[in-house]
């Protein structure tokens, strides 16, 4: 166990909304990050997991300082920077940076590739131009791409050659955390695989640390070394890739996971499926209690009144659940609909 080179503490991250045009008041709160709690180690791959609008991408901006938190802390490299200006942060950019979701919008459309690339370089003062043009091809050729492309615009290629591109950027400048938001999720299934594929080439080349976001269970399994399951702008569940796929405890996870295509037919007839009711409440009025007690089918009075705290089932695999996932896989449906026996309801 080594000593976290990111720790999260209690981050909120809450939006307020504002109504009125010359006299603006505030009438509510958007809750994206609700009290997230997270230890990234050096060298290793943290996944992020969860549904379109859980506080996923806002949490990662908020990790690259790219959002102001409400509250919390963000400690990088065992330093503070919570509330580190814009001039602090410039010399802590040159060791975090951030891959985008959207490959096409994440690139400016009036620079060449070698502008974009070596703009991190221009802008920390890292050589000459010969030097910079030098290192921008490199760049080029480790991450697939033909160095001669280094005058074209983005507009001349394709989705997976532009999130190269963008990951070359992060690169530029040698940094130590890459944030990845969703960095395949915008791409086909075979670039997908390509794309993962060089991130961890990378990650062994030039010893990187991770924390990649998505909503696919199976990339994440593919990358991750430890996952946390986030639902409504809080962790529901962590723990190793083994523990949380191989018996999640809560009911979300383990609805997540049984959603999960299964590529051989006779399995995925026998699989039992957990069907979720209703949508995700709005992050501007929460649910008390257990935030996701309204879709769960095995809460309880208990869960809409009390906020489950996290609960240890060995190792690193914590859960926030009164009444966890006993069995798994699922024998029958019904299974995820009975609370624990030992489990009591006040």
């Amino acid at each position: 166990m080594t000593e976290p080179i990111l720790r999260i503490t209690d981050v909120v991250k809450h939006f307020p909304v504002r109504r009125g045009i010359i006299f603006k008041r505030e009438i509510g709160r958007v809750q994206a990050v609700d009290g997230v709690s997270i230890d990234v180690r050096k060298g290793e791959t943290v996944g992020i997991v969860g549904e379109s609008g859980c506080g996923k991408s806002t949490l990662a901006r908020c990790i690259a300082r790219l959002h102001d938190v409400t509250s919390g802390t963000i400690e990088f490299m065992g330093r503070d920077i919570t509330n580190l200006t814009r001039n602090e942060m410039r010399p802590i950019r040159r060791d975090m940076q951030m891959v985008f979701q959207d490959p096409y919008a994440s690139l400016n459309p009036r620079l060449r590739v070698g502008q974009i690339i070596g703009e991190p370089l221009v802008i920390h003062g890292r050589g000459t131009e010969a030097e910079i043009k030098a290192r921008v091809q490199d760049l080029l050729d480790r991450v697939g791409l033909n160095p001669e492309h280094y005058n074209r615009f983005p507009h001349e290629f394709s989705g997976g050659q532009r999130q190269r591109i963008g990951i070359a950027r992060a690169l530029a400048l040698e940094p130590k955390l890459i944030v990845c938001d969703e960095p395949v999720s915008a791409l086909d299934v075979s670039v997908q695989a390509q794309i993962l594929n060089l991130l961890t080439d990378l990650q062994r080349d030039f010893d990187l640390t991770y924390v990649f976001i998505a909503h696919d269970l199976d990339v994440v399994r593919h990358v991750s070394d430890r996952v946390y399951v986030m639902y409504l702008g809080k962790i529901v569940e962590a723990g190793t890739g083994a523990e949380i796929y191989g018996h999640p405890r809560h009911p979300y996870a383990a609805s997540l996971l049984s959603a999960v295509p299964v590529p051989d037919p006779v399995l995925a007839r026998s699989k039992q499926r957990i069907v979720l009711q209703g949508d995700v409440p709005s992050p501007l009025n929460p649910p008390s209690g257990c935030r996701f007690h309204p879709r769960c089918p095995r809460a309880q009075v208990l869960c809409s009144s009390d906020e489950p705290q996290a609960t240890s089932f060995g190792g690193e695999h914590l859960a926030s659940c009164h009444f966890p996932v006993a069995r798994w896989p699922l024998a029958d449906p019904a299974d995820i609909r009975r609370p624990d026996p030992a489990a009591t309801v006040e």
